[in-house]
């Protein structure tokens, strides 16, 4: 296949895949805000929305790998683009009934799509991308990741502040968008499926363990695994932390303060660009380290400085920018290493652990809240999360050598 049209396909993958991430992040942010508004679900109720969005993640990621293989990823890539439309449809009807119960029923399918688009998405990077161009690759595709993430949750504040009443409106264009996503997705070149013999079986943690085995055996890809879960771990208490330290303890306008979030985004793109850059044809775990340590500051800072929303997202800017740092090695290692074979299945694994993780944040979450630990204290208590991490990814360092040949 012509590198052109392989570098083509790249492209239209961080298209759609920005598409998809926002699409996720601005529905899941408005039930949120929504969850957070109504005060019904008892408990933390935005730990509970949270948990909605995560348990499809539990239940089928280590399938979508082991389907991933099977088929082409590509093909994978437009059936969940067309699935997500229809989720979307069903989330403006919730939306247009002011439903929260449905928009949680949608906030649940919207994760099962995003489960099954997971391993497909960050699978066929290698089909598309030689190994020496991957930490760059991976650079762009993270920043598009985070900037979809960060856009998508700073644009439902404005949504619901500009809408009101008429926030269904939001619906539809989550809807248009799904559409323009797979659209892009279907002009992606089709590379054959890896596995085509591989046996298909819903067994999630039967097999989840399995390709925990694997991991295992293979040096330094499931200390990679676990933190990269780790990140999401601390990127969910901190998405928790802002919503109430700036919403509910600063009063700071529910809009301007999660458009706040979307301003972030430019800090952490440009950490993940300037570290794919420099990770050039290998991984280098001690941007992992050095990553992780420059979090734990950032969260310290905020945790004991000031109360001041301009401070505190100075600090959340310095700490954005070293995320990229710290993710671009993991994912790295975790797309290379494994042979191509299971690069599917392990890219589920994972994902599952990432979505372990995303679970614990809310559960964590829910267990700060009912022993008064606010948000404030969330962060000190990610600053530490982080500050253990920096000290364990150490174990990566026989990896810093590590260069693959181009495909």
């Amino acid at each position: 296949m012509k590198v052109e049209a392989l570098a083509r396909s790249f492209r239209l993958l961080i298209c759609t895949q920005f598409l998809t991430v926002f699409n996720d992040n601005a529905f899941k942010q408005v039930v949120l805000l929504m969850a957070l508004a109504a005060n019904d679900l008892g408990g933390d109720p935005q730990a509970r929305a949270g948990l909605v969005f995560a348990l499809p993640f539990l239940l089928f990621l280590v399938l979508a790998g082991d389907i991933a293989d099977r088929v082409s990823k590509r093909h994978l890539l437009v059936v969940t683009k067309w699935v997500e439309a229809g989720v979307m449809a069903l989330a403006s009807y919730a939306l247009w009934l002011g439903n929260l119960n449905l928009g949680l029923v949608a906030l649940f399918l919207m994760g099962t799509q995003s489960a099954f688009l997971g391993p497909a998405k960050y699978g066929i990077v290698p089909e598309l991308v030689d190994n020496t161009k991957i930490a760059r690759a991976n650079g762009f595709l993270q920043a598009s990741v985070m900037v979809g993430i960060l856009l998508g949750t700073g644009a439902a504040g404005l949504f619901r502040t500009v809408l009101g009443e008429e926030l269904w409106i939001a619906g539809v264009v989550f809807t248009m968008i799904a559409i323009v996503g797979a659209l892009i997705a279907m002009r992606i070149e089709t590379i054959p499926a890896a596995d085509p013999g591989r046996t298909i079986r819903f067994n999630p943690f039967g097999r989840f363990r399995d390709s925990i085995r694997l991991a295992r055996v293979t040096p330094g890809l499931f200390p990679a695994m676990i933190g990269h879960g780790i990140f999401w771990l601390v990127g969910g208490l901190g998405l928790f932390a802002w919503n109430e330290v700036g919403i509910r303890d600063l009063k700071v306008h529910e809009g301007w303060w999660t458009a706040g979030l979307a301003s972030l985004s430019l800090s952490i793109g440009v950490g993940s660009l300037v570290a794919g850059y420099l990770c050039r044809e290998r991984p280098r775990p001690s941007f992992t380290t050095r990553g992780a340590a420059a979090m734990a500051i950032g969260y310290l800072a905020i945790a004991l400085g000031p109360h001041d929303p301009w401070f505190i997202w100075s600090c959340s800017l310095l700490s954005n920018f070293f995320m990229g740092f710290y993710l671009i090695p993991l994912k790295s290692i975790i797309q290379q290493i494994p042979a191509a074979t299971d690069k599917g299945r392990l890219q589920g694994a994972s994902q599952m652990i990432d979505w372990i993780f995303i679970v614990a944040a809310s559960l964590v979450k829910e267990g700060l809240s009912r022993i008064n630990v606010g948000g404030t204290d969330t962060f000190l208590v990610m600053s530490g999360l982080m500050a253990a991490t920096a000290i364990g990814m150490r174990m990566l360092r026989p990896l810093a050598k590590l260069r693959l040949p181009a495909d």
